[in-house]
């Protein structure tokens, strides 16, 4: 519902997300709502496009991001 496609996320530590635009616009606009990523760019070429979104944080924090991806 926030315009991401999840692509190469085999396991459930990590998602790699995209919205086909640069990573760090992406972390520009995520970090205005409260959310970190890390822009894909750190890991190498292919992830320009994308960041990755670490599930490690408690299942409240979240669903609590999930919200506001969805304001």
């Amino acid at each position: 519902g926030a315009g991401f496609r999840i692509e190469h996320s085999e396991a459930s530590l990590y998602l790699w997300a995209t919205r086909d635009e640069p990573c760090w616009d992406t972390v520009a606009d995520l970090s205005k709502q409260g959310i970190l990523v890390a822009p894909g760019e750190f890991y190498g070429p292919a992830g320009i496009q994308h960041v990755r979104v670490a599930l490690t944080a408690s299942d409240e924090r979240i669903e609590a991001a999930v919200e506001r991806l969805k304001a």
